[in-house]
């Protein structure tokens, strides 16, 4: 859940949609959701009121780490759109590379 969320904000909007994929993209890394060295409730606590994000493995490219970075920010006017992610060069070179396979 993004920190918007867990603290009842309702002014929230799509923004925690990318702080999802952020996570999801982690647990995908992982197999480990993120934060989960937490109990839930000092998870949440983390969340909202952490400095960091959550380790990101060694193993992900630096494109990945950066695509991860910028949906997991703690402000969600900082987090990018769904239009501005799919020209992030993690989604872009994927696209490409596959593009390119099909040919």
């Amino acid at each position: 859940m993004a920190p918007e969320v867990i603290m009842n904000r309702n002014e929230h909007n799509l923004s925690v949609d990318i702080w999802s994929l952020g996570c999801a993209v982690l647990e995908m890394a992982t197999s480990k959701p993120p934060w989960s060295r937490f109990e839930w409730m000092d998870a949440k606590h983390e969340i909202v009121f952490g400095k960091d994000i959550p380790d990101i493995p060694g193993h992900l490219s630096s494109e990945a780490k950066s695509f991860v970075m910028s949906c997991l920010q703690r402000d969600p006017s900082n987090r990018p759109t769904a239009a501005q992610l799919m020209d992030h060069p993690f989604v872009r070179d994927q696209a490409a590379r596959k593009s390119n396979k099909l040919s």
